[in-house]
């Protein structure tokens, strides 16, 4: 046995959790602000479709085209905002992506015409692009290499909280203050606006425009982040640091010239294919369910399922299998994950609804917290933001698939009117992401290659 190996014993649960919580303030100002941000978020992604279906009139397929464009639109800008955030700085680029998020949200809002609301909407796009990747790296920033599994852990959790309180305290409220007792359906009601008056809106934009105070909430909280914590010096990290604020191209060539890289591309290309589920749910769920069962159904609270369940189960997840590789929890969590959407391929019973939710929920709590801090992990010292940002490009491909194929799936086999076949969409759903955890098993080792980040 060796001296060095007795001599510095892995730290205990424990010891992690303490150092954790003796972590600078910036972390949690960086929690509280993903919290706020995330209630706008997870109102938004529900209500995207049926907003431009109900409010201006198109086909699923219109606007699964139109959601399929906006989140490509996010996935290119991403792709290049690590680099802006690691040259300009993190906090600086949070604040000015929060006030745009709050100006397109109010935008998208009072949009009374099909041009404004989707030149509203690709703004927003824009904006959005720039908050996770860098909100990612301020908790990389912010944390030690000791505690960083469960700083971004405990990230993951702060959205997930938003994502519990926003169906049964911002989508349903307003859904059901919008429902016509008499016809069971959505109606337009007259709201008054601060600053603006009465105006006559849906539910989809009244729940839009709430999304305008979170994340105004959102950029005042990140103004109090301290402006030099982004270049504090990690005392565990031997790794010699890169000057503070590289070139833009400088930092994309660092990171494209990596083998590592592009190992983690091919294995996010594969994950993608599960990320398609949470699309799923986003544009093509919500329009299932309410065609299933009525507008009545509760689609934010059972929804909202997923998060309350991500709060407890993705910590407990980091803390079973904080010795096991990162990589292997990805490939486990990915196939269980993987199995939901055969789930509502037997029908659309409620039960049904809640096991399909459980079963995407206990994978992703594996494998969805240990991709964060997988991805920045295996990162260049000082590339975080750029690395991040570049590994969303396979989500590029993914994102584009998922909204035109939603609409075209629900026009086929889920339409408004007429004859439904929705458990052939399922099926059909769930093939396409199994795919994900089988490619990933089949090519473990090459993939795994480079990727020897060390478990917490």
């Amino acid at each position: 046995m060796s001296t060095a190996a007795t001599a510095d014993p892995k730290p205990s649960l424990k010891d992690d959790l303490r150092a954790l919580f003796r972590g600078p303030r910036e972390l949690w100002l960086i929690y509280l602000a993903t919290f706020f941000e995330y209630l706008g978020v997870f109102s938004f992604l529900q209500t995207l479709p049926l907003w431009l279906s109900s409010d201006f009139g198109m086909s699923d397929e219109q606007a699964g085209w139109w959601a399929a464009t906006f989140s490509t639109l996010i996935t290119l800008f991403v792709m290049v905002i690590g680099s802006v955030a690691d040259a300009v700085g993190v906090r600086r680029t949070l604040i000015i992506a929060f006030v745009l998020t709050a100006v397109t949200r109010l935008g998208m809002s009072l949009a009374g015409d099909s041009t404004s609301a989707i030149a509203a909407l690709l703004a927003f796009g824009l904006a959005f692009a720039a908050t996770s990747p860098v909100l990612q790296t301020a908790v990389q920033r912010a944390s030690t290499r000791r505690t960083r599994a469960f700083g971004f852990s405990l990230w993951y959790v702060s959205f997930n909280v938003a994502g519990a309180m926003v169906g049964p305290l911002v989508i349903d409220p307003v859904r059901r203050a919008f429902l016509d007792p008499a016809t069971n359906k959505l109606g337009k009601h007259v709201v008054d606006l601060p600053l603006l008056g009465a105006r006559e809106m849906s539910a989809h934009a009244a729940i839009m425009a709430l999304g305008v105070v979170f994340a105004a909430i959102a950029a005042v909280i990140v103004f109090f982040l301290r402006r030099d914590f982004e270049h504090r010096v990690d005392p565990e990290d031997t790794e010699p640091a890169p000057p503070k604020k590289p070139g833009v191209l400088s930092a994309l060539r660092d990171v494209v010239s990596d083998r590592t890289f592009w190992r983690f591309i091919v294995l996010l290309l594969f994950l993608s294919l599960v990320r398609m589920m949470f699309q799923h749910m986003h544009f093509t769920w919500p329009k299932y369910i309410t065609r299933e069962q009525g507008e009545s159904f509760p689609i934010g609270t059972l929804w909202s399922l997923n998060a309350l369940l991500i709060i407890f189960l993705a910590p407990l997840g980091t803390a079973i299998t904080r010795k096991f590789k990162p990589f292997n929890v990805l490939l486990f969590g990915a196939f269980i994950s993987s199995l939901s959407p055969f789930v509502l391929a037997l029908g659309s019973a409620l039960y049904l609804q809640i096991i399909m939710i459980l079963l995407l929920t206990i994978g992703e709590a594996l494998w969805s917290p240990r991709l964060y801090e997988y991805n920045v992990s295996i990162a260049p010292r000082g590339r975080e933001a750029t690395y991040v940002s570049l590994a969303s490009l396979p989500y590029f491909f993914a994102k584009f698939l998922v909204g035109p194929t939603s609409g075209y799936l629900l026009q086929e086999l889920c339409p408004a009117e007429g004859p439904r076949n929705s458990e052939l969409m399922w099926l059909i759903i769930g093939v396409s992401t199994l795919i994900g955890p089988i490619g990933i098993w089949f090519g473990r080792r090459w993939m795994g290659k480079g990727h020897e980040a060390q478990p917490a």
